[in-house]
């Protein structure tokens, strides 16, 4: 297990690197952003007490390192992966557990200790035995494979909104709003096999502009149904979700990118760091995005003519 972390830790420094960032200035920053984007939260947000938790689990709940889950089976025994997949989920959400505790919110910190435990001896939600129909047509893969395994969350997501006309809470619609294109993001997580790429006849331009139209018209499309509902309770705040709507593009826009910016097939977890930093400053996107699209084109060359 020395030698797992000993390897993770190696593979986080040459991912920094490779963005041109010095390490020790990453671990420094890290901890001073997430900071800084929780105490605004719990300035900004309306019970942020019950819905930061909320966060921090459903994170937990839906991100999936599939690849590195498999890599993990095959070199260790049962015992040491459920260790290491606990350690993990623990690891990912410290950050949060000292901001909680920081807080004084120490029923909560232990809640979600206790959760996040638990959800390292659940497997993810994934494949039924019946073909789920989706809104999508058959070429993004991306959005019909990760909608039939995530519909629950939309779900939730729809639920959440109105229950915040219920009890006249503009700030959980947002939140479902929010939820959506942080699941929509995922989808982008894992790079498919070379060939999928190779096949399309077009230039990285060309390939990358396709794939995030597509992702921006169908995470619109998720989402429309929140929007419409709090256009007609809450018309004179329309203006907040439609800024979320636009932070919501930025951001799946921001994880297609990063997906082809790196060839790694385990760039997932360095994804999720990033992500995370985004979700709490979200102006960080605007210096990113270009940045990882020019990486993405680059990398891209190799393939699209």
């Amino acid at each position: 297990m020395k030698l797992y972390y000993t390897l993770l830790f190696r593979r986080i420094n040459r991912h920094l690197k490779e963005l041109g960032i010095e390490p020790i200035i990453a671990y420094v920053a890290i901890p001073c952003f997430m900071y800084w984007g929780s105490s605004s939260f719990f300035e900004k947000v309306m019970y942020a007490n019950y819905l930061y938790p909320s966060l921090v689990v459903f994170f937990v709940a839906t991100i999936s390192f599939s690849k590195h889950d498999d890599f993990l089976k095959q070199q260790f025994s049962n015992l040491i992966y459920r260790g290491i997949n606990v350690l993990n989920n623990v690891f990912l959400v410290l950050p949060f557990l000292f901001f909680l505790v920081y807080k004084q919110l120490y029923a909560e910190s232990i809640l979600v200790l206790l959760l996040v435990v638990i959800l390292s001896f659940l497997k993810k939600l994934g494949k039924v035995n019946f073909v789920l129909p989706t809104p999508f047509y058959r070429w993004p893969h991306e959005f019909i494979v990760g909608f039939r395994k995530t519909f629950w969350v939309f779900l939730l997501s729809y639920g959440v909104s109105v229950i915040s006309i219920l009890v006249d809470n503009f700030n959980l619609g947002v939140f479902g709003i929010v939820s959506i294109f942080f699941i929509c993001s995922l989808y982008y997580s894992n790079l498919e096999p070379q060939f999928y790429i190779w096949v399309h006849a077009m230039t990285p331009e060309e390939f990358l502009k396709n794939k995030i139209t597509i992702a921006i018209r169908y995470s619109i499309l998720l989402t429309i149904p929140i929007v419409s509902i709090l256009a007609i309770f809450y018309f004179d705040q329309i203006y907040i979700a439609l800024m979320f709507e636009v932070l919501g593009v930025l951001y799946v826009v921001m994880y297609i990118l990063m997906k082809y910016a790196f060839n790694s097939l385990g760039n997932a977890m360095f994804q999720g760091i990033i992500g995370v930093l985004c979700l709490f400053f979200p102006p960080a996107m605007f210096l990113l995005i270009p940045y990882f699209y020019y990486k993405a084109k680059s990398n891209l060359t190799t393939l699209l003519k």
